[in-house]
């Protein structure tokens, strides 16, 4: 397994930062152009770069067959529900709760369980084929309006070829390829070039549904019948933002807290829905945060960031997770001296 390095660590606290940022701004995008823009440019590359450096380093979970850890997933993805279940209860008095339909935060919990599975069972085939078979898929999915919420399964197809690129990928190769002044200019170039578009073209906000993950091509209107092409347009503006994010990360940053921030990623996704809710619906914030103090979000969700991404939660977040692990533990020790035990009878 490679080791830990601050680069990593310092795109993910980013790229949470965005998530946060993300899921604010979307409260404010039918009042303001400026924040559809905003929102466009985040969410062409927050998730997909996500899904990448997960898949990144995960081939030890996945070569070892690290069943429990993958298992660990499916136990957040429902910890993670319960949470938004307790607070739409005990604030809201209301709510509704789906086993395995999924719109919402815990989705991602979802579809990493999801596909890690799938690469254990890819593990087989090259990974040429294997990739290129996921890209058709994802790339034809779209023209089934079935293919919805229900298991992740829209969002799993559509976002899989990210995961599977890291996972074939070495992250000390990457390192070394992000080195070097002009592959930083020529990075710096295509990040500008993506807000460029996203800030001054209006009419690409329309492009939204395909950069979630999570909507069939006739959420398109009368470009449906050319979805495979728009949907393959905006895996390659992913593409070229998260090569260019990867190459313009740091190696190390200072203050040092933020790439230890960036260790605990998990607890700052699952708990800061709750704070939004919070903001949101509970305290009735939203016309607060409208234009012109919109720009109080982006402090806000930097905040927050910080604040969840410690090791307290951490702690909580690896607790549950680790469950089926304690659970297999636990097997086997009772096995074990099961056998002791009939060894000794004898």
């Amino acid at each position: 397994m490679a080791e830990r390095t601050q680069k990593w660590d310092i795109l993910k606290f980013f790229l949470m930062f965005t998530v946060v940022l993300g899921h604010f701004l979307d409260y404010h995008a039918a009042e303001s152009e400026v924040i559809r823009s905003a929102f466009l440019f985040i969410y062409s590359f927050h998730m997909p770069l996500f899904i990448f450096v997960a898949g990144l380093f995960s081939k030890r979970m996945v070569n070892e067959r690290r069943w429990e850890k993958m298992l660990g997933y499916l136990v957040l993805y429902f910890f993670t529900k319960i949470c938004v279940f307790l607070y739409e209860l005990i604030f809201k008095q209301e709510t509704e709760f789906r086993l395995f339909g999924e719109t919402g935060l815990a989705w991602y919990m979802f579809a990493m369980f999801a596909f890690s599975v799938i690469t254990v069972g890819a593990s087989r085939y090259k990974p040429q084929y294997v990739f290129t078979v996921s890209l058709l898929l994802s790339l034809f999915a779209g023209y089934d309006s079935e293919i919805n919420h229900t298991l992740v399964l829209s969002r799993i197809i559509v976002f899989y070829p990210f995961y599977y690129a890291g996972y074939c990928l070495d992250p000390k190769k990457i390192e070394k390829f992000s080195h070097g002044i002009l592959k930083k200019l020529a990075a710096l170039v295509v990040i500008g070039a993506i807000a460029a578009v996203a800030f001054s073209i209006p009419s690409v906000y329309c492009v939204r549904p395909m950069f979630t993950g999570q909507h069939p091509y006739n959420t398109l209107g009368a470009g449906e019948s050319f979805g495979f092409l728009i949907r393959l347009a905006c895996y390659a503006v992913s593409a070229l933002g998260c090569i260019s994010l990867v190459v313009l990360t740091p190696d190390r940053i200072h203050p040092r807290f933020i790439a230890k921030c960036g260790q605990y990623t998990l607890p700052v996704y699952i708990f800061h829905y709750i704070i939004k809710m919070l903001l949101y619906n509970t305290f009735e914030l939203k016309e607060f945060f409208d234009e012109p103090n919109s720009w109080l979000l982006v402090p806000i969700s930097l905040a927050i960031t910080i604040l969840l991404g410690n090791k307290y939660l951490n702690k909580v977040v690896a607790a549950v997770s680790s469950l089926p692990q304690i659970a297999r533990k636990k097997e086997r020790e009772e096995k074990q001296e099961k056998n002791q035990n009939s060894v000794v009878s004898q």
